[in-house]
């Protein structure tokens, strides 16, 4: 396969504070943005840039500084899913041009000299979950049906390569909360009043499974979780009280109080590691959006959009200003450094192909929690 072509679609400007690093990436026609995954300290991106005529899947690099490295435009292809193979390099699985057909390949981002393109396969609709042994982990879930039975991908390498894909249904009970780390899968999924909490290999096997009663308390999401250390899961309450359920090996729960945002949260992102024992989850209520840094099970910082133009950290009271009439929306999130992350934000627009501005906040966090 040919390499990448070098583009430059973006004007670029980036405003440099005690507190963060904003790149502004600004296009002639519009762009949307579609995935970001990290990439050694770096931010690798893939939005759709918009022509008179059509669009292009571009990928572009941002250095932990703010700094935009590189823009490269795919050849042939659409629905692009970032994913890194477990050696860290970066692979995407897009959907070639085809009058007909619908299959997706996955291949290289770059380096593709020596890369044949590969035959195709029915596209797979889940996220990038992580790595376990020699494959890359997806999982896909119909939100809207339980009766539909959960989906794993597992891309399988050998020296580098791809050497095949397994398609895995998973068996129920479906809908289920997913954590991969440290070369375990873990699943949580609500059952009348307990929680199933398995843990299956990349086959998709069950390995263990425990019942675990919370109290009444609503999980949101994964922090952490594992059967050999105190798992660590995201609550909240109608009245955007935020907490802690710390659960041993055991099975017994501890609530530890967090923060009271004061609105409702309606969506939760899946927990990003950003460095020791701390994570980064981003979240939307009817008002804005943000993220939250969670360290040692201490709240460190949450950043929250609501009554300013950019991002306000209602621990210290800092600002990050994104001037802007428009609603901000947050689209990725991902780690960059060791305790630095990078968040992805465009302006809400009624013509989305006419968006035209990424901004892209860098930010580090230190040992206190403040950048």
């Amino acid at each position: 396969m040919n390499n990448n072509i070098t583009v430059e679609p973006f004007q670029i400007e980036t405003t440099r504070t005690a507190i963060a690093v904003v790149t502004r990436l600004t296009t002639a026609m519009g762009v949307s943005h579609h995935s970001n995954i990290t990439y050694g300290e770096q931010t690798l991106m893939a939005n759709y840039v918009y022509n008179s005529r059509s669009y292009k899947t571009v990928y572009t690099l941002i250095d932990a500084d703010g700094a935009v490295m590189n823009s490269c435009e795919e050849e042939d292809g659409v629905l692009p899913t970032l994913f890194t193979s477990p050696s860290g390099e970066a692979f995407v699985s897009v959907v070639p041009y085809h009058p007909d057909k619908e299959l997706e390949i996955s291949i290289p981002v770059f380096s593709r000299e020596q890369t044949e393109k590969p035959k195709g396969n029915r596209p797979f609709t889940g996220k990038f979950m992580g790595i376990v042994q020699d494959a890359a982990v997806f999982y896909d879930k119909d939100q809207w049906s339980s009766a539909k039975p959960d989906k794993m991908l597992t891309i399988v390498f050998k020296d580098g390569v791809i050497k095949k894909k397994n398609n895995i249904k998973i068996a129920p009970p479906t809908q289920n909360k997913v954590y991969v780390a440290d070369n375990e899968i873990h699943l949580l999924k609500k059952m009348n009043d307990l929680w199933i909490h398995r843990q299956i290999n990349e086959k998709g096997e069950e390995i263990k499974r425990r019942e675990l009663d919370l109290g009444g308390h609503h999980a949101r999401d994964i922090i952490t979780c594992s059967f050999k250390e105190v798992s660590c899961l995201l609550a909240d309450d109608d009245n955007g009280r935020l907490a802690l359920l710390l659960v041993d090996t055991a099975g017994a729960v501890t609530r530890k109080e967090l923060f009271n945002l004061g609105d409702p949260i309606f969506n939760t992102w899946q927990a990003v590691r950003i460095g020791p024992d701390t994570f980064a989850i981003r979240f939307n209520t009817e008002f804005g959006n943000g993220w939250m840094v969670v360290r040692n099970h201490q709240l460190v910082e949450l950043f929250y959009s609501k009554g300013v133009q950019g991002y306000k950290n209602l621990l210290a009271g800092d600002v990050i200003s994104i001037p802007a009439e428009e609603k901000l929306i947050l689209s990725g999130l991902n780690k960059t450094r060791e305790n630095a992350l990078a968040v992805t934000v465009y302006l809400k627009s009624d013509k989305p192909k006419e968006q035209k501005t990424l901004f892209i906040i860098n930010r580090t966090i230190t040992t206190d929690g403040n950048g």
